[in-house]
């Protein structure tokens, strides 16, 4: 047994024994610090529950009547849900905090790696199909960075086709499955607003998040589009990821359209 494994015995055999002269709500909170206690020692069950059998079994040997032993072990098995009760409570509070925490660096560097991409100077020299190849990447690292179902990204590609480049991800929502044509307006996303933030569709559209990509000059040009998995709500983090990544997608894209050299510029057409 651990030094800090012996202190902890000592302190539980200690408030179980005023608990038991006094089983009272207060002396009772004893054992919720002694939980509490026991996380934050980075003590285990098994440590906890030796602390407890030890300290029961030190005052049943102090109670030869059967009736005292009865009201030692009652209260002995209710000090010990309490303990418990909040060992297992900050213990899982603090695995999802440093599951959160994990999460959020494995994203920052998801995110810093995706910023590298699209801030390559080489797709600007590649047309349409660069931007397809940039859009599939984005839908990619957008749906595992917001845990969605499914992603799109629909963008103009400005080399004089009429239609839009496009890019998925996932399965998408059975009311959906024709969105690339009408990419802007199935998401209600406005096409005469300069607004970069997140835009919730109706309940119908399956609870889709959108972000528009709009160019430097105010004038939207496409969109990039989540579903949800399941039941779970997109987060706040999750729809200020969308927006930071649809910034960073437009302007890889309008780069890509504006700086490409003349000569491959004629050749598109």
């Amino acid at each position: 047994m651990t030094a800090a494994a012996h202190r902890f015995s000592a302190a539980y055999a200690h408030a179980f024994r005023t608990f038991l002269a006094d089983e009272s709500e207060a002396s009772l909170r004893a054992a919720y610090e002694l939980g509490r206690s026991a996380v934050s020692r980075e003590l285990g069950l098994l440590d906890l529950a030796h602390a407890h059998h030890e300290a029961l079994l030190a005052e049943l040997v102090d109670a030869p009547e059967r009736e005292d032993q009865r009201r030692i072990t009652r209260a002995a098995a209710e000090f010990l849900l309490e303990a418990i009760a909040a060992y297992e409570m900050v213990r899982l509070g603090f695995v999802e905090a440093v599951e959160a925490v994990a999460l959020e660096r494995r994203q920052a560097a998801m995110l810093r790696q995706l910023s590298t991409l699209l801030a390559d100077a080489s797709l600007a020299a590649h047309g349409r199909s660069s931007i397809e190849e940039v859009l599939q990447l984005v839908v990619e690292q957008t749906r595992e960075l917001t845990r969605a179902a499914w992603c799109m990204a629909c963008a103009a590609s400005g080399f004089g086709v009429a239609s839009p480049a496009f890019a998925q991800s996932g399965s998408a929502p059975p009311a959906l499955r024709d969105l690339p044509g009408e990419a802007l307006t199935a998401v209600q996303v406005p096409t005469d607003s300069t607004d970069t933030g997140p835009v919730e569709a109706s309940d119908g559209e399956g609870g889709l998040v959108a972000a528009p990509l709009t160019a430097l000059d105010g004038e939207p040009m496409g969109v990039l589009v989540v579903a949800p998995e399941g039941e779970r709500p997109f987060t706040d983090l999750d729809k200020a990821l969308l927006v930071h990544i649809a910034q960073m997608t437009a302007a890889a894209v309008e780069r890509s359209a504006r700086y490409r050299p003349q000569g491959l510029r004629g050749s598109e057409r």
